[in-house]
């Protein structure tokens, strides 16, 4: 036995040191599967979150109310207004876009007497027309945007109700 054990010493140490790290694993796979983890969301609430692994191609649904996509639509339009103007334009129905401003400068013109103190939204409502969800957002200050929705961050904005009918 002894013999053996000197001719393959290196293959058992390798051995013992794969089963080892293998052990180490599946122990630290075992425990992540029990444990409960607690997160809080911006309202200050917790909930519990357990972690599941998925496989390829595979993915969970997600939720989101319309609240929610309210905020997000209008975070992503004052962001577009602050950092890339031209985009923000873009984003505006053409047929509203020309009536309304014209050309990019007025539209300039325009988001430069916005006032804006924050970005939340203070109040909403969501419509539906045919394939389209149309949310009316006003903000701290008042401002009115529209969003003409057919699916999720595909949008035209209007920033009245007045100027062309939606």
């Amino acid at each position: 036995m002894l013999n053996f054990i000197n001719k393959n010493k290196s293959f058992l140490v390798l051995g013992i040191i794969i089963l080892v790290f293998l052990s180490a694993y599946f122990y630290r796979e075992y425990r992540a599967s029990k444990e409960i983890y607690y997160e809080s969301y911006l309202d200050g609430k917790d909930y519990i979150m357990i972690p599941k692994t998925y496989g390829i191609n595979e993915y969970s649904p997600i939720n989101v109310s319309d609240e929610q996509m309210a905020k997000i639509y209008l975070n992503d339009y004052i962001k577009n207004m602050h950092f890339d103007i031209e985009y923000a334009y873009n984003l505006i129905d053409e047929e509203y876009r020309i009536k309304r401003f014209g050309n990019i400068s007025e539209y300039i013109n325009y988001v430069n007497t916005l006032t804006y103190s924050s970005y939340k939204v203070k109040k909403y409502h969501v419509d539906s027309k045919g394939k389209y969800k149309i949310f009316w957002i006003y903000d701290d200050n008042d401002n009115l945007f529209i969003f003409k929705t057919e699916g999720v961050m595909q949008y035209k904005v209007y920033l009245d109700d007045s100027t062309v009918e939606i």
